[in-house]
């Protein structure tokens, strides 16, 4: 089914650096449920792909599933504004929207007093079609993403950075097959290349 701009909220690891006093740091860790296991007569016998060790390397650091934070029912949009601390740090990209403030994913509370959480918004122009699964692959990898750059000032470039990282990784997801376009999107303009049509030559009458 079609994606509705889902989003995932993670505690900003980054070092804040503030104009304004009172500017919170945010630590948390996420809980650990099981993953599937190799075999380990296979796993010695055939070493995995770079790539796949990689992946595997990820997932034992996050020690499974990254959660989003609960939703705050009570929370309202302040600090908007610069005289009141407002600072609008944020990375948008056409599938990846990252904002260093709480937004409410049903009431699109904006929150900048809380800096030390990070809002992303996947695919807003539900330009892929998403499942619960494929919408975790990419929250897991935003939480690595944010876990590599703790410690990192907290900025427009860090947030990039990041947002540029995940574009990259919805990419691939494309072209493995793990997502695809969304053909009732309201714009289809292929932003990651055209669609590719794999023809079985056998079911073709005089192919050679």
């Amino acid at each position: 089914m079609a994606s509705t701009a889902s989003s995932f909220l993670s505690p900003a690891k980054l070092a804040i650096q503030s104009r304004f006093p009172g500017a919170l740091r945010g630590s948390a860790r996420f809980p650990s449920p099981a993953r599937a296991q190799v075999k380990e007569e296979e796993a010695a016998s055939v070493p995995p792909p770079q790539g796949q060790e990689e992946e595997q390397g990820k997932a034992a650091a996050r020690k499974g599933d990254a959660q989003s934070l609960p939703r705050q029912p009570l929370a309202e949009s302040k600090n908007l504004s610069r005289e009141y601390g407002g600072q609008w740090l944020s990375s948008t990209t056409r599938h990846i929207r990252i904002y260093a403030a709480y937004i409410d994913p049903e009431t699109n509370a904006f929150d900048q007093t809380q800096m030390d959480k990070l809002t992303l918004i996947l695919d807003p122009q539900d330009e892929f079609v998403w499942n619960d699964e494929t919408c975790q692959m990419v929250y897991n990898e935003f939480q690595d993403l944010v876990d590599h750059y703790e410690g990192a000032p907290l900025s427009e470039y860090t947030l990039r950075l990041i947002g540029s990282d995940l574009e990259h990784y919805i990419r691939k997801l494309l072209y493995d097959g793990v997502i695809k376009y969304n053909m009732r999107s309201r714009v289809l303009n292929f932003s990651m290349g055209k669609p590719r049509v794999i023809f079985n030559t056998s079911q073709i009458p005089d192919a050679k």
